[in-house]
């Protein structure tokens, strides 16, 4: 990719040829407009919002004498200013130097920019009466034919080299000004005229949509190969009132600027920034590209898109005041949550006046490289809230230790996710939360999977391994009361008979060993689905217990009644560690020393595995595969590390379903390898067995009322 001669920004006065909309050079590249079909691209495309403007020192030193409006109402000038970061960027489009504000100049608005205070409205709309006195029709093609020329002019100068962007305010963010006057951190003149003169907006909302229907297809007419619709304020409003007072303007820019344009017509771009609830609302609209502010997670608003439209953005623009290096794992860390294609980079809003050219050098640069890579290490996880705090856990080390390699996640839904009615020991695998995932592992579909260790089943596939395993978090379980039980501080202090919500064997008995009087029901759902049904009392539960490893990493601490002692309800096998499986070969042209899966389980080692936590896991795993058990028996540990001595003591526990019978075994070993955690594990599953283990065990299987390790049953 390369950039214009630095001839194009030279101020030179058009000639009748270069204003007239015909006879534009080939374009020579079209990634964007691919990419906005969600088409195949050899990259990603990249440009950056405000890419022209007063953070370059070419913009502050042309069109001496000309205040902002000036700049924009003079074709040569706006056409020189739209070309100059093309000159020191190898970016894929350039976008019209003009302000979203000339459509209310249109209707007969005066505007002022006013040096360190931005637009200034002398005359805002007071009244409903005011909006008789603006143009109710407006001839575009004369109020507003300086933009039509620069868009012209600067196709003509670009040569081909990208493809030319065209945009306009957003009816509601515009409104905001004409109602306000100027910028606002609250908006309120402008939300109150909603409530307040609700059909005297929805006028003033129509007016200025249907001029800027005109002004869109004007632009096309005039070259402009993609537009973008900025609604800059859109997160200002509740969902309810954006479903009322800007979606339906939104919605209806699209469908009548393309029904205008027929054949002629080129993707759009939505940007309704701060808008989280725009994404279902424009599924159906006629937009082809969603672009997201920082704040929005790209995953979300494929799913609320249902996949239909490209996405644009997303990275912080705060992040381009940070070093070269930072600004580089930035990237990597945002374009690992988007695809290869349907995605548009750049960042979740504009450019400001203090950052330096050097960071869209550099971001502009760690796009190309990023999306350019031959490998692509694709991560699996899935779809829940808390297994995607797990992946993006293990993606931001990744990225922060290898800023130039490229990564991304891929959701996959397991059986665990899609039936949430049966009962963990009901469902005849011990891998009800990882199967697919290893299914989609060895068929080659990813190239990792994390999981939250604990789920794993002590035996993986054959031809898969264990690459890393992170340090624990907090191994406790942890007790979420009911508010009406907000005063409790134990089980013990539920009536007899209360309900509590679990789905792990392994709490329900030992709990019941320790609270008799208490009734045990099934929970399934993600955390925040079975929180939401210990909330309403319909479904009868008094208290949950959950991880709290997994309440911390969604910041749900606050409805953490109490922790549980583990000396009460000792941990499941890994609990509170992320586990990263790998494939154990894949050879790149028949050579093993370029494995892509060894490459990647090196990287996992060097930033996510921690040694003391992975010895002490392997001995655990050890114990509960000597025992011939999955994650839905009853069995649990208790284990500690020296890290002096690097003594690790194990204690091992077997209970029966219902707590009756119980027993236990404790050994300890110097452990300095994966090898001698093997045996420690093996010597605590030993002496449990001797210990009364073996009958308890015996009994689970006779029963079947739970299902057994298959791999060692």
């Amino acid at each position: 990719m390369t950039t214009l001669p630095e001839v194009c920004s030279q101020l030179i006065e058009p000639s009748p040829e270069e204003l007239r909309p015909e006879n534009f050079p080939s374009l020579k590249n079209d990634l964007i407009l691919r990419a906005a079909r969600c088409e195949p691209v050899e990259r990603v495309p990249v440009w950056v919002m405000r890419q022209a403007g007063r953070y370059l020192p070419e913009y502050n030193a042309i069109g001496e004498g000309k205040d902002f409006f000036q700049k924009c109402q003079t074709p040569a000038l706006a056409c020189a200013i739209t070309l100059q970061p093309l000159i020191r960027f190898p970016l894929d489009a350039a976008i019209i130097f003009s302000d979203i504000l000339v459509v209310l100049q249109a209707i007969g608005m005066h505007c002022d920019m006013l040096k360190g205070k931005g637009p200034s409205f002398p005359n805002p709309i007071r009244s409903p009466t005011d909006i008789d006195g603006l143009r109710q029709s407006v001839d575009v093609n004369n109020e507003l034919e300086y933009v039509f020329q620069a868009i012209t002019l600067t196709r003509h100068r670009l040569g081909g080299h990208v493809p030319l962007i065209g945009f306009a305010g957003a009816p509601w963010t515009l409104f905001c000004y004409a109602i306000e006057g100027q910028t606002s951190k609250t908006f309120s003149k402008a939300k109150s005229w909603l409530y307040t003169y609700p059909d005297a907006s929805h006028r003033l909302l129509f007016l200025i949509t249907e001029v800027t229907v005109d002004y869109l297809v004007g632009q096309v007419q005039a070259g402009a190969q993609l537009l973008q619709v900025f609604d800059s304020w859109a997160g200002s409003l509740s969902p309810r009132m954006f479903r009322e007072f800007s979606a339906p303007y939104l919605v209806r820019i699209a469908s009548e600027v393309k029904r205008r344009l027929q054949s002629r017509a080129v993707p759009m771009i939505c940007f309704a920034k701060g808008a989280h609830s725009s994404f279902s609302l424009l599924e159906s609209s006629d937009y082809d590209v969603l672009s997201l502010d920082w704040t929005m997670d790209p995953n979300e608003a494929r799913r609320a898109t249902k996949g239909r439209m490209a996405l644009q953005g997303n990275m912080d623009p705060s992040a381009m005041f940070a070093p070269d290096d930072t600004i580089r794992q930035e990237v990597c860390r945002v374009m690992s949550l988007y695809g290869t294609q349907g995605h548009i980079a750049n960042l979740g809003h504009g450019m400001e006046p203090d950052m330096e050219p050097r960071a869209v050098s550099t971001f502009v640069d760690a796009v190309h490289r990023f999306s350019s890579k031959d490998s692509i290490y694709t991560i699996g996880t899935r779809a829940s809230v808390l297994a995607k705090w797990q992946a993006n856990y293990v993606l931001d080390r990744l990225v922060k230790c290898y800023p130039t390699v490229r990564f991304q996640l891929k959701e996959i839904h397991t059986a665990g996710d899609k039936d949430l009615t049966t009962a963990l020991n009901k469902f005849g695998t011990t891998g009800v939360f990882t199967d697919e995932l290893e299914r989609a592992l060895v068929a080659g579909e990813v190239d990792c999977v994390v999981h939250s260790l604990k789920d794993v089943p002590s035996t993986v596939h054959s031809e898969t391994r264990l690459a890393a395993i992170s340090a624990r978090h907090d191994v406790r379980d942890c007790v979420v009361f009911r508010s009406c039980h907000a005063g409790c501080t134990s089980l013990g202090d539920l009536p007899s008979g209360s309900t509590i919500g679990t789905s792990s064997a392994r709490r329900r008995a030992f709990l019941t060993r320790k609270y008799p009087g208490l009734v045990f029901k099934d929970v399934r759902g993600n955390v925040k689905t079975r929180l939401r049904r210990l909330d309403d009392e319909k479904f009868g539960y008094d208290a949950l217990v959950l991880a709290a490893a997994g309440l911390q990493r969604l910041n749900l601490d606050a409805r953490i009644g109490y922790r549980l002692d583990v000396d009460v309800v000792p941990y499941a096998i890994g609990q509170a560690a992320l586990g990263v499986q790998v494939r154990r070969t894949d050879t790149i042209d028949g050579d093993a020393t370029t494995s892509k899966s060894s490459k990647l389980a090196e990287m996992l080692y060097a930033c996510v595995h921690d040694r003391p936590t992975g010895l002490v896991c392997l001995a655990e795993r050890s114990f509960l595969r000597s025992l011939g058990g999955g994650c839905s028996l009853p069995i649990a540990v208790h284990s500690s590390r020296n890290d002096e001595t690097h003594v690790i003591r194990l204690k091992g526990f077997v209970s029966s379903v219902s707590g009756d019978a119980m027993t236990e075994f404790e050994d300890e070993m110097v452990v300095h390898t994966d090898e001698d955690a093997e045996v420690l594990g093996e010597r605590v599953a030993n002496g449990v067995r001797d210990n009364g283990g073996r009958d308890i065990l015996e009994n689970l299987r006779l029963t079947r009322s739970l299902v057994v390790d298959p791999a060692c049953s």
